[in-house]
């Protein structure tokens, strides 16, 4: 590719990132001057890259940022676009930041989708770096997908490697109880004076695919709970029931537990 190509490229990515809706090819083509034809090749090139998904109504959303980590192979598009208007919507009833965070090969957590609030003050999460899930509300969440034994050897492979001190005991009461509530609260999180709260996403077989996180400023954040939370579960609840589960969390719950 030229160099005149690859700043066309870097100007389409820095453009769409600003943009708070999926964008049209035309609206590309207008806002940034571009020949049709090389735009779609750009907008091919950011597709096959897993950078830009093309969605079904053809209009073009972009999923993550140069460095960002990728989507592990999987296909999150479905997610994304169930969880996108949803989560902007929770951020603005909140006004704190907004994640959609799944569970990698590695067992570490990746954050997929991030919305800021339109504040001065707050909470903007560096999502190229994996979070280990038994450090963070929507790795408890997520961790609530394994069977008793994959709980377990999570836990013995971060003891071997040094990042949990904890018992398998512990670890596994902190996740059935995440479950029973329907959401999971730190208080204070690995970034210093940050917290944050999620709370399980369902696909329809009732598994949980992923995790819907709010998160801001510690003291902040604490003293909102009550009312940021039945947000967080309703907003969590909408997008899992679009994604086709009909089901409900107890139920859910009780039937992994069997």
């Amino acid at each position: 590719m030229s160099g005149r190509g690859a700043e066309r490229i870097l100007q389409v990515v820095e453009w769409m990132a600003e943009q708070s809706q999926p964008v049209a090819f035309a609206e590309v083509v207008h806002a940034l001057e571009l020949p049709k034809s090389s735009t779609l090749d750009l907008l091919r090139i950011l597709v096959d890259a897993g950078y830009v998904s093309r969605l079904e109504n053809g209009r073009y959303q972009l999923l993550r940022l140069p460095g960002e980590p990728t989507i592990e192979g999987r296909g999150w598009g479905t997610l994304l676009r169930h969880a996108e208007d949803a989560l902007r919507n929770a951020v603005e009833q909140t006004g704190e930041s907004g994640f959609i965070a799944v569970l990698g090969k590695d067992y570490g957590v990746r954050y997929i989708r991030k919305i800021l609030p339109q504040r001065e003050i707050r909470y903007d999460r560096d999502v190229t770096v994996a979070r280990r899930p038994h450090q963070v509300s929507s790795g408890i969440i997520l961790l609530g997908r394994l069977t008793r034994d994959e709980l377990r050897t999570y836990c013995a492979v971060e003891r071997a490697a040094g990042r949990y001190e904890g018992t398998d005991d512990a670890l596994s009461e902190t996740v059935s109880t995440a479950e029973r509530r329907g959401f999971q609260l730190t208080r204070i999180g690995v970034v210093e004076g940050a917290g944050g709260m999620a709370s399980p996403i369902f696909d329809r077989d009732g598994r949980v695919i992923a995790a819907l996180n709010i998160a801001g400023p510690a003291q902040r954040l604490a003293d909102a709970v009550d009312r940021i939370e039945p947000v967080l579960r309703e907003t969590a609840e909408l997008i899992s029931r679009s994604l086709g589960w009909g089901g409900n969390p107890v139920e859910d719950v009780a039937r992994r537990a069997t």
